[in-house]
């Protein structure tokens, strides 16, 4: 008897094992996921943002309120980063536009830059996007406001001063 029983569970285990899609599927590679922690992109702020900037030159005036972006990129090091503000406003009776861009930025701090290629991290300006300069900032803690002394240089002559804002910290 007790060979009999053993037998049937043999027969009903085969039975069973024949019963799915055939022979087992061969084994395939699976894709690995990085796991290294990757910083966000950039994100703007925009908005209004008070601004204390004097104008000279080609345009002058004086640009207080503005509407504003700011954003931090942060690249693959350090040395890749890259700050951007864009200020807009109506001065001297016509809507102008100033952008800032630090190339080479990680964070609150001074960056400087005298327009020679590889001297430093790039600091360049541009006005209503036509006239182009280099510029001293200074970017105080958290990230939002600063000084900013810049020379218009090409194709006009010219200079900014002052303190801008932005409309929140960039991320």
């Amino acid at each position: 008897m007790r060979n009999l029983l053993l037998a049937g569970c043999l027969a009903a285990g085969l039975a069973l094992a024949s019963c799915g899609d055939g022979a087992a599927p061969a084994p395939t590679a699976t894709a690995t996921i990085d796991q290294t922690p990757v910083e966000r992109i950039g994100l703007p702020v925009f908005g209004p943002a008070d601004q204390n900037l004097i104008f000279e030159g080609v345009i002058e005036g004086a640009m207080t309120d503005s509407e504003a972006s700011c954003t931090w990129f942060r690249g693959a090091t350090p040395e890749k980063g890259r700050f951007q503000l864009l200020a807009q406003a109506y001065m001297s009776g016509a809507r102008h536009s100033l952008r800032v861009i630090i190339n080479g930025y990680t964070g609150p701090g001074e960056y400087s830059w005298d327009g020679v290629p590889g001297s430093g991290p790039e600091v360049t300006i541009e006005v209503d996007s036509k006239q182009k300069g280099h510029a001293h900032v200074f970017v105080a803690e958290p990230g939002d406001n600063g000084d900013l002394e810049a020379t218009i240089s090409s194709p006009d002559q010219g200079r900014i001063t002052g303190q801008f804002q932005c409309p929140g910290i960039p991320k």
